[in-house]
């Protein structure tokens, strides 16, 4: 694997909305990015993490990346999941990145 995404999501039951945030391992450069909490459902979460991926690594593969989903989650635990570092935000791609 290049890639290990794991991803938290939360259901409001109130609302009726799911929302997710993801953190992808990037093994082999020794990287992690950050996707923050946001609106989602099924699977927009491998999407979203796929397109962050292709962003550096036009080449990448669904075999590339290790999916790991924990459903269930609280908001509190989705929303410090998707939290990373203000001056490493990159706002036009909407992800964080961790050296």
């Amino acid at each position: 694997m290049k890639y290990i995404a794991t991803t938290k999501e939360y259901f409001d039951e109130i609302n009726g909305n799911s929302y997710f945030s993801s953190r992808i391992e990037d093994v082999e450069n020794d990287r992690v990015y950050i996707l923050p909490f946001q609106y989602g459902y099924g699977d927009q979460s491998r999407y979203e993490v796929r397109q962050v991926i292709k962003c550096f690594n036009k080449n990448v593969t669904w075999n590339d990346i290790e999916f790991i989903k924990h459903d269930d989650c609280t908001e509190l635990a989705v929303k410090n999941h998707g939290t990373g570092s203000e001056e490493n935000y990159i706002s036009d791609l909407g992800y964080y990145y961790q050296d």
